[in-house]
């Protein structure tokens, strides 16, 4: 498979979880769009000028089908870092992107 890498679009709900939908370049998924939800986990936290947000995450995908994991969100100058972590620890994707409007995430994503 060439290098891996794919896309999601989170809609921010009012209280604070996303809701998206996302693709990738992975041959068993065609480009076709799947969905991925998180629910913010706690307070959201600072450390100096960096913004942190944990959510419990849920999606879909061709190859696993349903997976749970955490979604890290280190915000940096505006800039999105997401890690989606299994439970044991191990990355299964790393992203960066932008919060495009008051409502919207958009994340390229790719393996660690």
């Amino acid at each position: 498979m060439n290098e891996f890498h794919g896309i999601i679009l989170y809609e921010i709900e009012r209280n604070g979880n996303l809701n998206g939908v996302y693709t990738n370049n992975h041959p068993f998924t065609n480009s076709r769009i799947f969905t991925e939800t998180a629910t913010l986990r706690g307070e959201v936290s600072f450390e100096g000028e960096i913004e942190t947000r944990i959510y419990d995450c849920f999606y879909f995908d061709a190859v696993d089908g349903a997976t749970n994991c955490t979604l890290i969100f280190r915000i940096i100058n505006g800039i999105y870092q997401g890690q989606w972590i299994f439970d044991n620890g191990d990355v299964i994707f790393i992203g960066e992107g932008f919060q495009m409007n008051d409502r919207q995430i958009a994340i390229s994503y790719w393996l660690p």
